[in-house]
């Protein structure tokens, strides 16, 4: 029975004023549960140029609204928050409270599930961005198809190492989802058009 591969992205943004870090609740963005990045989606689809063109399209709206504000999207892997505002937000999100699902192919205990790691100074915690990869597969009537998770991901490692290696990301992480898994080890600022074609052959020799 023919397969219908697919893929989506999610992309993190942060949203800034002065070089502040912003809530994107409080101004009717898309945002991630954890409460301090943009959360910009694709439609999935099996073609990249699908994929492509409706990320860009909400990232271009994204950042008209963020103008209209006076405020700018920051596509950065890290930035330093101040430990007053994160947990300030960790507060008001209950983000303490969510269950970890993120597995590693490695074993690695740390995860990007929160998206907040202890930095240099005290006084301040790093907040990391991403672009997470939704693989999925389905038959033409709708049923689920099983993937080779773990061969997934080694590759898409394998392919961008030195991304992930640059960003201090953490090679190896997915999550199951209803529909395939996320790979979640890519930073933000990735060529999606790079990403898309790589994670698109892999998909289809798999």
């Amino acid at each position: 029975m023919k397969e219908i591969r697919e893929i989506g992205l999610e992309r993190e943004v942060f949203l800034l004023r002065d070089g502040k870090i912003m809530e994107p609740s409080e101004y009717g963005f898309a945002y991630d549960e954890m409460g301090f990045l943009i959360e910009e989606r694709s439609e999935p689809w099996r073609h990249l140029n699908t994929i492509q063109m409706t990320l860009e399209m909400q990232h271009m709206l994204f950042e008209h609204r963020a103008k209209f504000f006076g405020m700018d999207l920051a596509m950065t892997p890290t930035m330093l928050g101040s430990a007053e505002q994160v947990e300030y937000i960790a507060d008001k999100y209950k983000i303490r409270d969510f269950e970890d699902y993120t597995k590693n192919i490695y074993g690695h205990k740390n995860s990007h599930h929160l998206g907040i790691f202890p930095a240099d100074d005290k006084d301040f915690y790093t907040l990391t961005a991403g672009i997470h990869v939704h693989f999925s597969s389905r038959t033409e009537h709708g049923r689920v198809v099983e993937l080779p998770i773990e061969n997934i991901v080694e590759k898409m490692d394998e392919a961008f190492h030195e991304d992930i290696q640059r960003t201090g990301r953490l090679p190896g992480e997915w999550e199951p989802k209803t529909h395939g898994f996320e790979y979640r080890s890519l930073p933000c600022d990735m060529d999606i058009l790079s990403v898309l074609q790589t994670a698109f052959k892999i998909l289809r020799s798999v």
